[in-house]
């Protein structure tokens, strides 16, 4: 029986920064799987003084989002931030170019 690679897995690699959509947490990949990644988060504990300790969670690929690569076309080179959406998503330079006004009408609409 042969191990299939979640779609999501294709992209992405060790120190890549991804984003856990149920644990609203950015983190460094540390290793990658073929549905998951192993992450390293910093947890914050105070009893009577307070400790940070390093803590390796494995978050599922249907729950992260890889921020170190286009979110549209998948490359990495010549990343620019987009914070439309609050999550600090990146976009390449040739992704992020806008057209015309005068050229608009051959992009069609969204709606």
């Amino acid at each position: 029986m042969k191990i299939q690679q979640h779609p999501r897995m294709y992209d992405i690699c060790v120190a890549d920064e991804v984003y856990s959509y149920t644990r609203q947490l950015f983190a460094r990949v540390e290793e990658v799987f073929p549905a998951a990644v192993c992450v390293k988060v910093a947890v914050l504990s105070v009893n009577q003084r307070v400790d940070i300790s390093v803590s390796p969670q494995l978050w599922r690929a249907d729950d992260i989002e890889n921020l170190s690569v286009c979110r549209y076309c998948g490359a990495r080179d010549e990343l620019a931030l987009e914070n439309a959406t609050g999550v600090p998503f990146r976009v390449c330079l040739r992704c992020r170019v806008v057209p015309p006004e005068e050229h608009a009408h051959d992009v069609g609409t969204w709606w």
